[in-house]
């Protein structure tokens, strides 16, 4: 019987700040989910839907990439009976602020992609050529090279300097202070009304706001956050269930299955790394 999900993630040493996960075939669905880190999705076989809310917002094809910032809303779901192949590149933002310095000469800030989907067969070259020698763990010379020239390829043609940010109004402040108070709270289960009282909003209104802030939920927005935090802990060598009771989940098989679910593999799977 075919497996549910095919997935093997690689994290290089000498490659620090960067993640590649390969999956073959699989049938998950992500639901609407951020990170903290961007992410560079290569399609190969299939497609999908990968955007917003609405399924029809992007759709990913073979030989395409999408081009995913840190914060921004997006899902995985697969065109109706198809089970995709394609290859994730996580690179956190310090790393891509070095990146974009070098490819301008001088330090921007973080960058930001301003298209989500995009067809640049230069660069997929050499995130393939990437990801093959990180398979085999080929040349750290050439890994490096590979992946430097694929990174600063995109911020040159799709990328960007960040914006000056407007002065944010009370609102903006309180959406600020929410989502501090979510972080430092990720073992801890929280009351909408908590959260509403923390800003002096009406429930109704702090739901509204928060989703027209970040695209999410205060739910799914701490919910993301435990995951990510729970994937640092596995990568450390945490028994899985000292994970999921510093990650505020009421038992193990919970933990697993809401992992899967944002992760698209199980924590066992996350932590057969291969170098």
């Amino acid at each position: 019987m075919r497996p549910q999900n095919d997935i093997r993630f690689h994290r290089d040493p000498c490659l620090d700040g960067l993640e590649v996960s390969i999956v073959r075939e699989s049938p998950h669905a992500f639901p609407n989910h951020t990170h903290d880190y961007f992410t560079i999705v290569a399609m190969e076989k299939g497609g999908c839907f990968g955007q917003g809310p609405r399924r029809s917002d992007a759709f990913v094809q073979p030989g395409q990439l999408a081009l995913i910032n840190p914060g921004q809303v997006h899902s995985g779901v697969p065109a109706q009976g198809v089970r995709p192949s394609y290859r994730n590149f996580y690179a956190s933002a310090d790393w891509m602020r070095t990146v974009a310095a070098e490819t301008c000469g001088r330090d921007v800030g973080v960058p930001e992609f301003t298209r989500f989907v995009v067809a640049s067969p230069e660069a997929t070259r050499g995130l393939m050529a990437l990801s093959h020698l990180l398979e085999r763990d080929g040349d750290r010379l050439e890994k490096e090279s590979c992946l430097i020239e694929a990174f600063t390829l995109l911020l040159a043609r799709h990328g960007k300097a960040p914006a000056r940010l407007a002065r944010p109004g009370r609102e903006h402040a309180a959406m600020r202070i929410v989502q501090e108070y979510l972080a430092a709270r990720l073992d801890e289960k929280v009351s909408l009304e908590e959260l509403a009282d923390l800003v002096g909003l009406s429930r109704y209104h702090l739901l509204r706001v928060f989703k027209r802030s970040t695209g999410m939920t205060p739910h799914a927005f701490h919910t993301q956050l435990r995951i990510d935090h729970a994937r640092g802990l596995v990568r450390e060598g945490l028994p899985f269930a000292e994970v999921a009771a510093a990650t505020g989940f009421v038992d193990q098989s919970h933990f697993t299955t809401t992992f899967r679910q944002y992760v698209g593999a199980t924590p066992g799977q996350y932590a057969a790394r291969k170098f």
